[in-house]
């Protein structure tokens, strides 16, 4: 309970009108309105004759009030602490996700080239995948942001649009034609470079979309 919830109480026990305490105390209705509404606080000569007028001690006045008040200070250090934790938190998995997806293509080599069981390292392959893909996944899904603190999306334009489904179909024949390669050449040491060839497809292809005068922004939307 409030400061100015315990004073509206109070006065109603009393069975007083905000004009009556008002005379009393030597103040305004509508400084007496405020004080209960929580819009100002009573000034320090006037504590004495709230306690005296409604027949309690300073402690029973502003005890409930400081305990309120430092549950709201735990519940703002709370608020602000959580998503600096998350942070924290997707920091490293997002670091141990890069990490799994850069040891697949060593698990990849390992089994095919020295265990010489390519049909092994292609399972474990993605199993490594599949565990750093759900680890993004689940940093996505806790994301403080989702769970009320939405910030506004921007609209995309029909150009960044254009954009994200040629770079989604790019991604997609990219990753059938690696698979396709690798298992039927066993030559996983150099299908990799597949990838770096498909970097390099999306810059030339946000060139070409900045030289006709769009901005592509790879900001999450």
């Amino acid at each position: 309970m409030s400061l100015g919830e315990k004073l509206l109480k109070l006065r109603k026990k009393k069975g007083l009108s905000q004009e009556e305490v008002a005379d009393i105390l030597h103040v305004t209705r509508q400084t007496i309105s405020k004080w209960e509404t929580d819009q100002s606080m009573p000034d320090f000569d006037k504590v004495i004759p709230i306690c005296n007028l409604y027949e309690i001690s300073t402690e029973e006045l502003f005890k409930e009030e400081k305990s309120s008040t430092n549950e709201k200070i735990e519940l703002m250090v709370e608020e602000e602490s959580y998503p600096i934790e998350h942070a924290h938190k997707k920091a490293l998995f997002t670091t141990i996700a890069v990490m799994l997806y850069i040891l697949s293509v060593v698990v990849i080599i390992f089994f095919s080239v020295v265990l010489r069981s390519p049909i092994l390292g292609v399972c474990v392959f993605f199993i490594v995948i599949a565990i750093a893909t759900g680890l993004l996944v689940y940093m996505e899904l806790m994301n403080p942001e989702k769970e009320g603190m939405v910030k506004e999306k921007r609209v995309l334009s029909k150009e960044e649009k254009l954009y994200k489904q040629i770079t989604s179909v790019l991604s997609l024949l990219v990753l059938a034609i690696y698979l396709i390669v690798s298992i039927l050449t066993m030559a996983w040491s150099i299908t990799w470079i597949l990838w770096i060839v498909y970097a390099l497809l999306t810059e030339i292809i946000k060139l070409c979309f900045s030289l006709k005068g769009v901005n592509i922004d790879d900001e999450d939307e």
